[in-house]
């Protein structure tokens, strides 16, 4: 990754209605992109070679100014799917905001404060709990999944990720723990 494709991801996210598919490491490539933009700037800096840190230094304000660009239409266009409860062309990290913001739409109560773990670990707990009345639990996919079979024998899928689906506990449990599925809970 680097500030040209940066930039023509902007143009592309700008001249679609729709979220553009991104790699799921997308954020993690541009993080690297900064760290080796600001390491170019420090060892052009402790050689004394101005002109080549400033060069850096200017690639690396451009390289944050076109993120928050494509993070501020990225962020209209998920906001707009949350409404819509359709989850689509997300990444990881995005689809994470998906869920705060449906939670958010229902009226729903988030554990806060917690970390990654902590929170894996307590939607793990809360499988554990009787469902309150009314409330149903649905995952958003991370993963595409052939058809799947419970216990009964009774036959769900197949789904792509992305996908938002009600599906038994004892296959969620699994699906939660391998990272394939996160829970969404929903008020009726």
């Amino acid at each position: 990754m680097d500030v040209i494709k940066l930039r023509e991801l902007l143009e592309e996210e700008l001249s679609s209605q729709d979220l553009i598919s991104l790699d799921d490491d997308f954020y993690s490539e541009y993080d690297s992109l900064i760290k080796a933009l600001k390491l170019s700037a420090e060892n052009s800096h402790e050689r004394g070679d101005d002109i080549e840190e400033h060069l850096y230094t200017a690639q690396l304000n451009i390289a944050e100014r076109l993120l928050r660009d494509i993070i501020r239409v990225r962020l209209h266009k998920i906001v707009d799917l949350a409404i819509e409860g359709l989850p689509y062309s997300m990444t990881a990290e995005e689809r994470k905001i998906f869920t705060i913001l449906r939670a958010f739409i229902e009226r729903e109560e988030l554990p806060t404060g917690l970390s990654e773990g902590e929170t894996k670990s307590a939607a793990v707990k809360k499988t554990e709990e009787p469902p309150k009345r009314g409330v149903h639990e649905a995952y958003i996919l991370k993963v595409n999944l052939p058809r799947v079979v419970d216990p009964e024998l009774k036959e769900y899928g197949p789904f792509r990720a992305g996908d938002l689906v009600v599906l038994p506990r004892r296959i969620a449990e699994v699906l939660m723990e391998r990272d394939a599925a996160e829970r969404i809970r929903i008020s009726p």
